[in-house]
């Protein structure tokens, strides 16, 4: 069977219905293994520059031309009524060797493949740089202090022309994050009676009047300890008043607040709750659902012989219950808002995440291990093994 192709289509060959001898069987593993030490040299010169992965496709189409040719192949070939030799039919597919007819494609594929282009600058990145593994981003690492805008809720950072909304504390907020901000006590009612509504399925029903305040960055940080997202206030705190936002109004990208002053009331089990103010829904529910677990316990007297990893472990298994709980078919916001909905879909996925994948010791290792005790003991039978002995079930 004769089969011929123009050069463009790649070299022709021979086929013939009769086997290989020994020694030519030999003959075609030699220029093989030729071809290939002849790719690897010139993969090295044209990648003195820039490091590229293995190319699969290029090895898998030799072995199935080296198992084809062991065969069936005859050791010569017609290219335009010459002879050509093994090596040089492998030097053609061979996409790293310099050659004008039919490897082009193969060196703009690996190039397109291998240029890391920064997503903020729309540079090439030449130094170092970091990746967002979760949001597909890929940014030089000056970005981090060079002042680009970076959400604090996703922590994606600002790209082209996208407005970035600043809350009162120098925050940032990105247009999607924004679009479900919790930046007014009138936007926290209906997330506590859903909280409630959750804890309340879980029969853990509180029944305990908690005044829940949003504050600022300032706020938060002068009364808890670095840059706590939520803060439960126990009644053996000497705090006695908190500056709230009472109203929130957004001029142009930047939101601006008014402030109250709330005076807590003494000998409360939970004299009160604060949530920092400006998060999406899903982020500033999680943090409620943490918080709110915090106090149950309290009120019913947990937390007199809980360890730190056993409290804030337990704690992150229910704001990650919460997330998990969350259903976006009868939100008003998301109704009929395809891209929206998806990218809340997305950012419930990141915070799960960002709690699963937490490395401190508290947080993160006491996450994980009560996650393991309620996933297998149940949080009813693990909840009371906390209230009688002070530790996880194991």
């Amino acid at each position: 069977m004769y089969a011929n192709r123009s050069h463009d289509e790649g070299p022709s060959y021979y086929y013939e219905n009769y086997q290989l001898s020994q020694d030519e069987n030999e003959d075609v593993v030699r220029a093989i293994e030729f071809s290939l030490q002849e790719s690897k040299a010139a993969e090295e010169t044209y990648t003195s520059d820039m490091e590229f992965p293995q190319n699969d496709e290029v090895e898998e189409l030799t072995q199935a031309l080296e198992e084809s040719t062991l065969s069936s192949i005859d050791l010569s070939t017609s290219a335009g009524g010459r002879d050509l030799k093994w090596w040089k039919l492998f030097k053609e597919l061979n996409p790293f060797v310099d050659s004008s007819k039919s490897t082009s494609f193969w060196r703009k594929s690996r190039k397109r493949c291998n240029i890391l282009v920064c997503d903020v600058c729309e540079e090439e990145i030449c130094s170092d740089w970091l990746r967002c593994t979760y949001w597909g981003q890929t940014y030089c690492e000056k970005h981090i202090s060079d002042g680009t805008p970076l959400c604090c809720s996703c922590s994606r950072l600002k790209i082209g022309d996208m407005k970035y909304i600043t809350l009162n504390d120098g925050r940032k907020l990105c247009p999607d994050c924004h679009y479900t901000a919790v930046t007014d006590p009138g936007d926290c009612k209906p997330l506590l009676d859903e909280v409630l509504r959750f804890f309340k399925g879980l029969n853990m029903k509180v029944r305990y009047y908690i005044p829940i305040l949003l504050v600022d960055e300032y706020e938060m940080m002068k009364n808890g300890q670095k840059k706590p997202l939520g803060l439960t206030i126990y009644d053996k705190s000497k705090l006695d008043a908190v500056t709230y936002v009472s109203r929130s109004k957004q001029n142009g990208e930047n939101i601006q607040v008014l402030k109250e002053v709330e005076h807590l009331v003494e000998g409360r089990k939970v004299k009160a709750m604060l949530l920092l103010y400006g998060f999406p829904k899903l982020a500033l529910g999680a943090t409620l659902a943490h918080e709110m677990m915090h106090a149950w316990m309290q009120i019913q007297g947990y937390h007199k012989r809980l360890t730190l990893n056993v409290a804030e472990g337990i704690c992150e298994v229910m704001a990650h219950k919460w997330l998990e709980w969350q259903s976006f078919t009868g939100d008003d916001k998301v109704k009929g808002a395809s891209e929206k909905a998806q990218f809340l879909r997305n950012l419930k996925d990141y915070l799960k995440e960002g709690i699963e994948k937490n490395h401190s010791e508290a947080y993160g290792h006491g996450f994980r291990e009560a996650k393991w005790a309620v996933e297998r003991y149940g949080l009813r039978y693990t909840m009371e093994h906390i209230s009688q002995t002070g530790k996880l079930p194991e």
